[in-house]
């Protein structure tokens, strides 16, 4: 984890069983981003991986970014739950 690393509790959400998960990240936690970037995630404290955070659009402030299901499995989340999550930027901001 480095300096830039922000870390924040989230809830895994799914909007229906055919679509991804996703976690939804609130503007106050990528501070001064209006636009997509690279990041790496860890999510309770499982080993990271990189994701795209993206602005949610639709005339939201919030930022989300998908999961796949193995990213899910290692680390022992499903649906639903409260996790740990950590972002740690690879793009810097605009």
């Amino acid at each position: 984890m480095t300096e830039g690393a922000i870390t924040f509790s989230a809830r895994i959400l799914r909007k229906q069983p055919d679509l991804p998960r996703y976690i939804v990240v609130k503007p106050g936690h990528v501070e001064g981003r209006t636009k997509s970037f690279r990041a790496m995630v860890r999510l309770n404290g499982s080993p990271a991986f990189e994701r795209n955070i993206r602005p949610w659009g639709k005339g939201s402030d919030v930022f989300f970014f998908n999961l796949t299901d193995p990213q899910c499995r290692k680390a022992g989340l499903d649906t639903g739950d409260l996790c740990t999550v950590c972002i740690d930027p690879v793009d810097p901001p605009e």
